[in-house]
């Protein structure tokens, strides 16, 4: 039971973070040429959100190889590590892009560092 909510904690915390570096990535991308670009931005985030999730999901199944498996725990640890970080940076009012920032700074260090401790 607790590795299965493991297993989906990883997922969810992926799938928030891919959403919300997509979401303001597009959205911010777009801004000078369309006016409503928030309106791009969210079904793209939510679609590569949810890709990311799904990839986690599966890949944490026993039939994967030991590289999937580390790539998979190493975006979920990205993921917890930007909704922690851009949490913080949120919380101490940093303002929303140096908390963005730093959350990405956060998790890709933190992604890195699982799947190369993993992987060998």
């Amino acid at each position: 039971m607790s590795m299965r909510v493991r297993i989906l904690g990883y997922a969810a915390f992926a799938g928030i973070a891919t959403f919300l570096v997509v979401f303001f990535a597009v959205s911010e991308a777009l801004l000078p040429y369309i006016e409503f670009s928030v309106l791009v931005g969210i079904p793209v985030g939510l679609l590569v959100g949810t890709l990311s999730a799904a990839f986690v999901l599966t890949e944490f199944g026993s039939d994967t190889s030991q590289t999937r498996r580390a790539l998979a725990r190493g975006l979920g640890t990205a993921g917890i590590g930007f909704v922690v970080a851009f949490g913080i940076g949120l919380l101490t009012g940093q303002g929303v892009t140096l908390a963005t920032v730093l959350g990405v700074a956060t998790g890709l260090i933190a992604g890195m560092v699982i799947v190369i401790r993993e992987t060998g």
